[in-house]
C-alpha cells in the first residue's frame, strides 16, 4: 500500500522510480514491480521529507539484508528534498507471486 502522512504524489512517484533502479538479487526485475515494496509514506518537515518504507524479501533467509536496505536508504536520498529515509523490512504478509506488478510479470516474461 501506497501511502503519504503528507500526500505528495509527484514525491511518491520519484520515490518509486528510484525503487525501480534497484533490481532483486536473484530474479531479472526490479524491487518494486517484484512487490516487494509494501509502504510508502512521506512526511514534510518543513522544507524537507522524511521517508519511511516497508519492504519484504522472497525468502527470509536472505543474508543481504543490510546492504540492499542501504541501497535503498542510498538511492531515495538521491531525491531532492528529502532528509531522511529509514527502511524497514518485514515478513508479513508473506510475499508471493500475485503481488508482482503487470510490468515485472512482461520483464520475467521478456527475459525468458
Amino acid at each position: 500500500m501506497i501511502q503519504g502522512w503528507f500526500l505528495n504524489d509527484n514525491l511518491i512517484n520519484k520515490i518509486i522510480e528510484k525503487l525501480k533502479t534497484i533490481m532483486d538479487l536473484e530474479l531479472p526485475i526490479n524491487i518494486y514491480d517484484l512487490g516487494l515494496v509494501y509502504e510508502i509514506k512521506v512526511n514534510n518537515i518543513n522544507l524537507y521529507y522524511d521517508v519511511y518504507i516497508e519492504i519484504t524479501q522472497i525468502r527470509s533467509s536472505c543474508s543481504s539484508n543490510k546492504s540492499f536496505i542501504d541501497l535503498i536508504v542510498s538511492k531515495v536520498k538521491e531525491i531532492h528534498l528529502i532528509n531522511n529515509c529509514s527502511v524497514k523490512l518485514v515478513f508479513s504478509p508473506k510475499w508471493d507471486f500475485s503481488m508482482i506488478t503487470a510490468d515485472g510479470l512482461k520483464m520475467l516474461r521478456d527475459k525468458q
